[in-house]
């Protein structure tokens, strides 16, 4: 690659492609079940849009989960940016969907849209927003399932009933010692020297008093069991793929983590003690029915009412493009630039994604964010491999005639957050490469990210301003 001497023949242009959100903190409207920034999902996000929101100005587009990198401030100037460089109703990628916000940005713009991960959970996020298999009409019936799993979770109760009775205790008194002391005496599965969990209740005997409650994992665990019992929620379909999302979301909500993902739980200290003893009430105190109930109807109001002829794809973005016949007019980009596997904050919506059985490594011991064994791990966040996955894709792109849209996220000068594995210059110098010189252009917008994080491990110099790059064809 081509150094950053180079950097004089990109063009740069400033502001205004779509809209200045600045830091505006959007609630959910009402009729799709609110829950406001002082909510429990709230704390610890330092400004960042809260779980289940909408995109500033488009109340079409929907997060499902709390996501790192998530593009809801900008998905507008996104799409705005796709309008002036394909036409209308033009075939485009989301290559890293993630939470599939970009996704549903350019599908409401018009755009037939193509979304690629290679998570499970991410496919399913796609296929509910996007109505992949939606027959017209069809809903989520959230009261159906939630009166199914009132009996599966009775049947659960029978190992676990009396620890639920004591969180209860223990949550009425506001007592937070007690709960700490009850969740380190669990009987859970990696305690009795078991490196799977428990096929009666899977979620509640791996994570029960770390990320969730006893009550919230019982309904976690009976919630997934009705749906694989309902009729007609078959996977695959829309169905399926909707209860399973806003199970997905119910669990990020009520997560107890400081950015509510799953990369590890919020533990005890000496310092901040009175903060995060309200922390763990007010998390345990969330409701996973009513987060499920209120995620059905946002699913059933914002994804569209039938199928419109969008895709989801499982795959790696470097073997999608290297591989797929389709030729796409537009490709969209955002990978993992630090060395933060996503996986990683991801691997408990992924084990609901799947129906898998939460496991750990043979013989290994367990791990505060007790990982499974299989975690995907992405190119882009080694240093090594990141720059050649990224010249794979821009040269497919490339070669398909195709334009590519970038997004960047760039270190302010002096701040202490995570490392980026590709420099904006290497970005710059790889389209170059591939492009041309003068095919590459800069768009800087203006939000900022501020990172999400513990209040004793926030990162007080982090303020990145986000990018796109754009890169047409000769």
């Amino acid at each position: 690659m081509r150094g950053p001497e180079l950097d004089w023949s990109v063009h740069y242009r400033e502001g205004k492609v779509g809209a200045d959100y600045g830091d505006v903190c959007l609630p959910v409207d009402a009729a799709a079940g609110s829950h406001n920034a002082g909510s429990a999902g709230s704390s610890g996000t330092h400004g960042t849009l809260q779980n289940g929101e909408r995109a500033p100005g488009n109340e079409n587009v929907w997060r499902p989960v709390q996501y790192l990198g998530s593009k809801l401030r900008v998905v507008d100037a996104i799409s705005a940016l796709a309008r002036e460089v394909v036409p209308g109703g033009a075939p485009v990628a989301d290559l890293f969907a993630g939470s599939t916000v970009v996704s549903q940005g350019l599908a409401r713009a018009g755009f037939s849209v193509t979304a690629v991960d290679t998570q499970v959970y991410s496919t399913l996020f796609a296929r509910a927003m996007l109505g992949i298999g939606r027959a017209d009409g069809e809903c989520l019936d959230a009261e159906l399932v939630l009166e199914m799993a009132a009996a599966d979770k009775h049947a659960m109760d029978s190992v676990w009933s009396s620890h639920e009775a004591r969180e209860d205790d223990a949550k009425l008194g506001t007592d937070a010692r007690s709960l700490r002391k009850l969740y380190a005496a669990l009987p859970l599965a990696w305690r009795r020297g078991r490196n799977v969990a428990d096929a009666e209740a899977p979620l509640t005997s791996f994570y029960a008093g770390s990320y969730f409650g006893v009550r919230q994992a019982l309904h976690l665990d009976s919630i997934r069991l009705a749906l694989s019992r309902l009729e007609g929620c078959l996977p695959g379909s829309w169905l399926h793929a909707g209860a399973t999302t806003a199970l997905m979301h119910a669990a990020s909500m009520a997560v107890h983590s400081a950015g509510k993902h799953f990369a590890q739980p919020l533990k005890a200290r000496a310092a901040n003690a009175t903060f995060l003893d309200r922390r763990l009430l007010s998390d345990r105190a969330f409701s996973i029915p009513d987060a499920f109930r209120s995620a059905c109807a946002t699913i059933n109001q914002t994804a569209p009412l039938k199928d419109m002829g969008h895709r989801t794809i499982r795959a790696e973005a470097e073997a999608y493009i290297g591989e797929s016949k389709a030729s796409q007019a537009l490709y969209y980009l955002d990978p993992p630039y630090t060395a933060q596997q996503y996986s990683r904050f991801y691997h408990v919506l992924e084990t609901i994604a799947t129906s898998a059985m939460p496991a750990m490594p043979i013989g290994s011991a367990p791990t505060s964010g007790l990982y499974p064994a299989d975690r995907y791990k992405s190119a882009f966040s080694s240093r090594r491999q990141a720059p050649k996955a990224l010249a794979q894709i821009l040269e497919g792109v490339a070669t398909k005639g195709a334009i590519a849209i970038v997004s960047y996220s760039v270190s302010a000068r002096g701040s202490n957050g995570n490392a980026r594995m590709i420099t904006l210059d290497e970005l710059l110098s790889a389209g170059q490469d591939v492009f041309g010189v003068g095919r590459v252009e800069v768009i800087e917008l203006p939000h900022r990210y501020r990172q999400f994080n513990s209040v004793e491990n926030a990162n007080e110099g982090r303020d990145d301003r986000e990018v796109l790059v754009l890169c047409r064809p000769v």
